[in-house]
């Protein structure tokens, strides 16, 4: 059973690399050390020990590691090497019981590489699990005027209260809109019971992100963004226990509201300029082009013949 596994985590591996290489990327782990050589950062924080989405974990934090894995960690190493065997006893230590042990991780500008524990990465996610117990030592960026650091320090603020790791903004102010988007004070710090529901709803939001039904709507915001949209237009509280089924429904009718407004640009386009509005502005003119049934309204055709 193990042996097959990695049979098939390698394939996988092989495949991905060779789709990254054909698209003229690198098909291995960013490290980085390497990314650090050309940045200025102020410090190191300890964040302790926290329960890390696999997904946010990018990377290597030294170079060694980086071709043993493929770029989303699926394992590279041929299957009579030291590194498969162990590989297949995290996998058997995963099917029976779950890996347990912390891993240990360096953030940088919200994006996490590993320092130990690579191959239970590998393992975990090769199997879909959503989160890894972690060790998490934050280095800090200059802070400065620019785009990114004034961002990244958006989020390290919003953490202090929250302590999510997972979510990305496009543009200014969009952390403290959600804050209050879910009913908090500005300052509120959030219990671990409102941590938990609002991670059970942003993985069935995300898993909604990105459906072909709803990625003409969202092709171009980050997760966050799309999900400050549909907070700030539907509420918290209505949608905070929907499930990914309702979730796809409420997408579709924000595409229709685009779709039945011939005179607007692009609906992402316009999505991306109504989050740099206050809020009002994002939420009136979507609830005005609805009906009171929740259907689009359609515009209204002009007469014949060009009058007014």
């Amino acid at each position: 059973m193990r042996i097959t596994e990695y049979r098939k985590a390698l394939a996988l591996g092989q495949k991905e690399c060779a789709r990254c290489r054909s698209h003229g990327c690198s098909p291995y782990l960013p490290v980085l050390s390497e990314i650090l050589a050309a940045e200025e950062t102020c410090g190191e924080v300890s964040l302790g020990l926290v329960d890390l989405p696999l997904e946010v974990v990018v990377g290597t934090k030294f170079a060694g590691r980086s071709k043993s894995f493929s770029h989303s960690f699926l394992p590279l190493m041929e299957e009579d090497t030291e590194f498969a065997a162990k590989w297949m006893a995290l996998c058997h230590t995963h099917m029976e019981e779950g890996i347990q042990d912390p891993i240990q991780v360096y953030e940088y500008m919200r994006t996490f590489y590993v320092q130990e524990g690579h191959k239970r990465v590998s393992v975990l996610r090769y199997f879909d699990a959503v989160t890894v117990p972690a060790y998490v030592t934050r280095i800090l960026p200059v802070q400065d005027e620019s785009r990114g650091s004034r961002l990244y320090y958006e989020f390290v603020d919003f953490y202090q209260l929250t302590g999510i790791n997972y979510l990305w903004f496009s543009g200014y102010g969009r952390f403290a809109r959600l804050q209050a988007a879910v009913g908090k004070p500005p300052e509120a710090v959030w219990t671990e019971e409102e941590r938990r529901d609002f991670f059970s709803f942003y993985l069935r939001f995300s898993s909604v992100y990105g459906d072909k039904g709803t990625s003409e709507l969202t092709g171009y915001l980050t997760t966050g963004d799309a999900l400050l949209i549909v907070l700030e237009l539907f509420g918290y509280e209505p949608v905070k226990d929907c499930t990914a089924s309702e979730l796809r429904t409420k997408f579709l009718l924000l595409r229709e509201v685009f779709t039945a407004q011939p005179d607007w640009e692009s609906g992402v386009k316009k999505l991306l300029q109504w989050l740099s509005q206050p809020v009002r502005a994002v939420t009136d003119p979507v609830r005005a082009a609805l009906r009171p049934d929740g259907r689009a309204r359609r515009p209204r055709t002009p007469p014949r013949g060009g009058g007014e």
